[in-house]
């Protein structure tokens, strides 16, 4: 009898309908002059959730790439708010959309399945050949 048991991997649907594990933390965003927070994960997520506690109109730019957040790839949380979204991501950037430095938590569900098998999440590839399109 083996014991190479297969595991699940990047498109294994079962490891994103079950529960995930819990990544949670707070911090300060960074003013926009200064540039994006990048959270790295070690497991590949199922959802993220960005709570904004800063005030009406103190927006958090979110994004998957460097050139994405400061660029035009982007979504906005604005002061007061929360966002949920089911992505399958390695990493996020997180800054503020302008000199406020609002807080905010960082709410990740982490799947079983490693980093290391997510394809490079990136707007172009190193041999300048389209990448991942919308995300910077």
């Amino acid at each position: 009898m083996s014991l190479d048991n297969p595991r699940g991997g990047i498109g294994y649907a079962a490891e994103f309908q079950s529960s995930a594990l819990p990544y949670v933390t707070q911090s300060i965003a960074q003013a926009y002059s200064v540039g994006p927070q990048r959270w790295d994960f070690a497991k590949v997520s199922r959802f993220i959730g960005v709570a904004n506690h800063g005030s009406v109109g103190q927006l958090l730019r979110v994004g998957f790439t460097r050139n994405g957040v400061t660029g035009s790839n982007y979504y906005c949380v604005d002061g007061g708010q929360i966002s949920n979204f089911e992505f399958r991501v390695t990493s996020i950037q997180i800054v503020s959309d302008s000199a406020a430095t609002p807080r905010y938590t960082l709410a990740v569900g982490l799947t079983n399945i490693d980093a290391i098998e997510m394809p490079r999440m990136s707007g172009s590839l190193p041999d300048g050949t389209a990448g991942w399109i919308g995300v910077g």
